[in-house]
């Protein structure tokens, strides 16, 4: 079967979805695609190997899927898979030289697994503008497949952890080890501190780890329960005990100072065959399917799907309007999100380009704003959007800490 086939069929937005991750209303019958991100604050710990046999065991059980290098400045997934490497990759999405993100996806020789391939060449590929990275998350809901599987760069840039939040299921890998664990509690208190200035328009100037809980304590329910999201947290190289050990650690810190559910998706065990599988540019599920690891990961895999089946608690935000505008020689990303019936408001913001909150500004749907202009259902984004617009022309809208072009 050929795993490229058909991807282009869902151009169209897609239809909305429950659960983490936005995008463009669409039609009802458009096709739903998972989207599963795997990161961690520390290179080295095998997040590439775990993101790449996960998307072969799905495949494998039938499900169609887009593996994505996420990783923009340092793609490696078709080594790992011992595919030559491609011509196009996301480098081409991004500079428009192909119009679909469809157009980048190659085969893999693995039977219903496409690659979309990060690129590692091009100066400046891993810090592409905001609204790029929102047209990448747009377009990954679009394609025509069961799961798309994100393989993320390390460390806590705002590509990374918005790329992460963007997604359906949030898989967080470390090891054992000190530095790992206290690299993966850093990611998280980061992911939570993203997602929290993203809702509020808060700044990061103290990141302090009480600080955050203090944060996170004052914010509505609406806001908490989308800090405090579930992290499917994976232990590397690790023995069972071990795997619950950390994951002791892990929430011990996670509850006293950020507060949330940090859930143990799985253990993968330390075995050599992973070592050769990588040797042989061949995941570990084709390279060894009854070694140790392997087993791991189609359990770690199973369990994954289950709990993507199951769905997180909270309330998916309903993509609106996007903008990239100058404003005094500076290029700003201006964003109006319908936030829907549970949390009853429509917020604009506006980014400078390095993906910081400049300016942000919720307003209830009872808030005489919508009222006084009797404003429909449907025209409450529109009529948000063009309102902040509107200040920002006429420099009543005042930027967080200005910065330059």
């Amino acid at each position: 079967m050929n795993a490229t086939r058909g991807l282009r069929a869902a151009n169209s937005p897609p239809a909305p979805r429950s659960g983490r991750g936005s995008s463009r209303d669409g039609p009802k019958d458009a096709p739903k695609v998972q989207i599963w991100a795997v990161g961690g604050g520390k290179g080295g710990v095998g997040k590439s190997i775990i993101a790449t046999d996960l998307a072969v065991e799905l495949a494998q059980s039938g499900q169609r899927v887009v593996l994505v290098d996420g990783d923009l400045g340092g793609a490696n997934l078709d080594t790992l898979l011992g595919c030559q490497r491609p011509r196009r990759s996301l480098a081409d999405f991004f500079s428009r030289r192909v119009s679909q993100l469809a157009d980048v996806a190659v085969e893999t020789g693995i039977e219903r697994l496409a690659l979309i391939c990060g690129d590692s060449e091009t100066l400046g590929a891993a810090n592409p503008a905001h609204s790029q990275k929102l047209k990448l998350i747009r377009h990954l809901r679009s394609l025509s497949c069961d799961f798309v599987v994100l393989d993320l760069g390390a460390g806590t840039t705002f590509n990374t952890l918005d790329l992460y939040l963007a997604a359906d299921l949030g898989i967080a890998v470390t090891l054992a080890e000190p530095t790992a664990i206290q690299n993966c509690f850093t990611f998280l208190k980061a992911v939570a501190l993203r997602e929290l200035e993203r809702r509020t328009g808060l700044k990061q100037r103290d990141t302090t780890s009480g600080s955050i809980r203090q944060r996170l304590r004052a914010a509505g329910d609406a806001e908490r329960s989308d800090v405090a999201r579930e992290t499917q947290l994976v232990i590397n190289r690790a023995r069972p005990h071990e795997g619950r050990k950390v994951l002791e650690m892990i929430n011990g810190l996670v509850s006293r100072f950020l507060g949330g559910n940090v859930r143990l998706a799985g253990t993968v065990r330390d075995d050599p065959a992973v070592g050769r599988s990588v040797q042989r540019m061949q995941p570990i599920a084709t390279f060894a399917p009854e070694s140790d690891a392997a087993r791991d990961l189609q359990s770690l895999c199973q369990q994954l799907r289950r709990q993507g089946e199951a769905g997180p608690a909270a309330p998916r935000v309903r993509m609106g309007l996007n903008e990239e505008v100058e404003h005094n020689g500076m290029r700003l990303h201006v964003q109006t999100e319908d936030l829907g019936e549970a949390q009853g408001a429509v917020r604009t913001q506006i980014f400078f380009s390095d993906g910081s909150v400049a300016y942000s500004r919720r307003t209830s749907y009872a808030d005489s704003f919508f009222v006084r202009l009797s404003v429909a259902e449907g025209d409450r984004v529109k009529i948000h959007h063009a309102a902040i617009r509107r200040g920002l022309e006429q420099g009543r809208i005042p930027l967080a800490g200005r910065r330059s072009a």
